[in-house]
């Protein structure tokens, strides 16, 4: 039997198809205990408490509801490593688009455990970071 090592740029894909198209992916992707960690007084009341794939999938589905313009893309390539088992750190920069014009934009540090995130923490800013 072949196994496919799971690689941070995959890690990170995912976590942007979770925020733009399929929430329900959260529950393959997050760790039991994943915790999501906004440095954003506005955005971190209502995610500090959130535990687990369920509630971060329904956060969301509450977010895209209101915002249903709003697509996040990756715009580097993950900086940092996971070892054979799926495990380690990186972080990747990204921004957000609305009607296809940048917004804003961000960096994401994950923390991966066996091939699913555990903890997220993310800084984001009011405009996108220019691209090299």
């Amino acid at each position: 039997m072949t196994t496919t090592a799971v690689t941070a740029d995959q890690l990170a894909a995912d976590w942007t198809e979770l925020w733009n198209t399929d929430p329900d992916i959260a529950h393959r992707l997050l760790a039991d205990d994943f915790r999501l960690r906004f440095a954003s007084e506005q955005t971190r009341e209502s995610t500090d408490p959130l535990r687990g794939p369920a509630e971060l999938a329904a956060f969301v589905t509450g977010f895209r509801a209101q915002r249903p313009g709003v697509r996040f893309v990756v715009d580097s390539a993950a900086v940092g490593t996971l070892d054979a088992a799926g495990t380690g750190m990186f972080a990747v920069r990204w921004h957000s688009e609305d009607a296809g014009v940048p917004a804003h934009g961000g960096i994401d540090l994950f923390d991966a455990v066996g091939g699913r995130l555990r903890q997220i923490w993310s800084v984001g800013g009011t405009a996108p970071f220019a691209l090299d």
